[in-house]
């Protein structure tokens, strides 16, 4: 596998830096919005792993 050039890691690390910028950025709806698109997309996952807890279901509220 090919290494990667110290240029390619410095423009990953800088879109990287950029991209949690934006996200700082986002209105705290539209980062409740995603928390929760988030948690339904990861419970099948965890579902299919065993029997959940309470605490472990997608939370039932819309932003």
């Amino acid at each position: 596998m090919p290494e990667h050039s110290a240029t390619d890691r410095e423009r990953a690390f800088a879109a990287k830096c950029r991209w949690h910028q934006e996200q700082a950025r986002l209105p705290l709806r539209e980062k409740f919005r995603i928390l929760l698109e988030l948690q339904r997309q990861d419970h099948p996952i965890l579902a299919a792993r065993g029997a959940l807890e309470p605490w472990q279901q997608p939370w039932a509220v819309e932003p």
